[in-house]
């Protein structure tokens, strides 16, 4: 059996902690193509499926703290929904159909494009067979849980609807968003997650709160705003982490070298190693540091290594030989080229190389590999936390899964080398450095920039004009009458407009008509059952609608 826990004391192997954040918002029923349940099917797919496919493949040899997963409750609620379960399956096979098509088109596409259509068909041909083993098996979160019991992950929890906390000056809805998702996360895991993935790797210390509502003072060249601060101080969000029962959770590396003096720079360029005789504050982010006063670890995504995998500019996903994922002919075809050259069109590039592929998953392992040995031989008993997107991984970047089934064995057989979830390297290595920590993100610039602009600041005061209707709504006796149900119902469709993916989708410019119209659909529901709570006048047939639209949180 091989095991990736750690040895006696004064083992001085480096630690490699891969972090995968599972999110997506409430998608199902809400829209189809090209942003809704599309999008869930895809990342459920091509990235959650093939992640835990290795993972599986991983445990049967035996291996163990291999990664910590984060899981929220917004992907655990659509992964057990059973309309949505049967959908993918259809999903599936109706892009097993699509494959046939594209075996058909040579005469447009090409003998080598045309094949590969042979190809996809074996390719959904497995995941539609993967899919009944997961249902008989009980489903994701099921296998994620017994992963978690047989020490081969660990899974970190998270708000309820992934709000952007650090914005947030209701102490008592940031608690209430804390204690909706950490029992949700208790119910189907089984234990309460010690560690938490935190939204956006958002965080604020104790003080005044910004106001996202107001016109910002200044706006720097990276287009973080400098915002007026709301009247009183509120506790820093570690106290609120720590009253809930968190231990850990995520940070990117700024925010740990800010804390340290260290000078800030352009964060999308990646960071290089420092010599580690020099002392440079970079250095901190090599272990985890306990926060203010608390007893609450931060860990920090390591950008120096992150990076070389995904960055805001580079990263192993724009290699030639990789599938490029906007490459899909005129008729709708799977991606069917490969990266070539980026300066080419899509329908200009080279047919996509399945083998090809596979070999530069396999240069590409061999190099991190080297990096990651080249960071912590010189650092004994050290961390390096390389956090991301689970959607990365087979989503975005098609070969990604394999790559790191092969940097997770590849971590686990070297000598000098370990995996390690973060709650097991607190547990071996207990952090002992305090550290206040700055306001932060894992955003643009490292602050609030992607997600207050002026085109967001109209969303931000319909959620504050929201939040304080809800606070002045009449109390009610604890009871399943009609009234009692759409003050439930308003609370709900609140957790979902404090969801951070809809300010972010617009700054980025990803679907920003799908954001807004969330926004807007949440907020007019919101209104109308907050005037029946008020008016005690309850229209039941429009409010079992939106209750069988969005039932989520259930318990809230």
């Amino acid at each position: 059996m091989t095991s990736s826990r750690g040895g006696a004391d004064g083992d001085v192997r480096g630690d490699v902690a891969f972090v995968l954040h599972t999110h997506l918002p409430w998608l199902r029923g809400h829209g189809t193509w090209p942003v809704g349940e599309q999008w869930l099917f895809e990342a459920w797919s091509s990235s959650w499926y093939p992640v835990t496919r290795a993972l599986l493949r991983l445990a049967d040899e035996g291996r163990t703290n291999l990664m910590t997963l984060g899981v929220t409750p917004l992907v655990a609620a659509q992964v057990t929904d059973e309309r949505m379960r049967a959908e993918l399956d259809t999903w599936l096979h109706v892009e097993m159909w699509r494959s046939e098509e594209q075996r058909q088109a040579t005469w447009y596409l090409g003998d080598e494009v045309g094949a590969l259509g042979s190809w996809y068909w074996r390719h959904f041909r497995d995941l539609i067979e993967f899919h009944h083993e997961v249902e008989a098996m009980g489903g994701l979160l099921a296998i994620w849980s017994r992963l978690q019991d047989d020490g081969v992950i660990e899974i970190l929890g998270g708000p309820a609807t992934h709000p952007y906390l650090p914005l947030q000056p209701d102490m008592d809805l940031v608690a209430a968003q804390l204690r909706a998702g950490l029992d949700a996360h208790e119910r189907w895991s089984g234990r309460r997650p010690e560690g938490i993935w935190v939204p956006e790797m958002g965080y604020r210390p104790a003080g005044p709160v910004a106001d996202a509502t107001a016109e910002p003072t200044a706006v720097d060249a990276f287009g973080t705003p400098d915002l007026p601060r709301l009247p009183g101080d509120r506790p820093g969000l570690e106290e609120l982490y720590a009253a809930a029962g968190v231990r850990h959770f995520l940070v990117d590396a700024p925010t740990l070298v800010r804390a340290a003096g260290g000078p800030d720079r352009d964060w999308t360029v990646r960071p290089e190693v420092p010599d580690p005789a020099l002392g440079d504050p970079y250095e901190v982010v090599h272990d985890g540091v306990l926060v203010g006063a608390s007893d609450v670890a931060a860990y920090a995504r390591d950008l120096s290594v992150a990076y070389h995998v995904w960055s805001p500019s580079e990263g192993y996903p724009g290699d030639d030989w990789y599938r490029d994922f906007f490459a899909r002919g005129s008729f709708g075809l799977h991606p069917s080229w490969r990266v070539t050259d980026k300066s080419l069109s899509p329908m200009d590039k080279a047919p996509y190389d399945p083998d090809g592929a596979v070999a530069a998953t396999a240069r590409h392992v061999d190099h991190l590999l080297g990096v990651l040995r080249s960071t912590l031989d010189p650092r004994p008993g050290a961390l390096v936390v390389a956090a991301y997107d689970t959607e990365l991984f087979g989503h975005w970047w098609f070969e990604g899964p394999t790559w790191l089934e092969g940097i997770l064995r590849a971590v686990s057989d070297d000598p000098h080398l370990r995996t390690t979830t973060l709650g097991e390297r607190r547990r071996r290595r207990p952090p002992t450095r305090h550290l206040n920590l700055p306001e932060s993100s894992w955003g643009y610039a490292k602050g609030h920039a992607s997600w207050v602009t002026p085109e967001t600041r109209p969303m931000w005061q319909g959620l504050r004009a929201c939040e304080d209707r809800w606070r002045a709504l009449p109390p009610g006796p604890d009871t399943d009458d009609d009234v009692a149900r759409a003050r439930t119902q308003a609370l709900r469709e609140l957790a979902h407009l404090q969801c951070s993916d809809w300010p972010f989708m617009v700054t980025r410019g990803n679907s920003p008509d799908y954001a807004f119209g969330r926004f807007h659909g949440h907020r007019e529901r919101f209104d109308a059952l907050c005037h029946m709570v008020e008016s005690g006048a309850v229209d039941t047939a429009r409010l079992a609608d939106w209750e069988a639209l969005d039932p989520v949180p259930e318990h809230i």
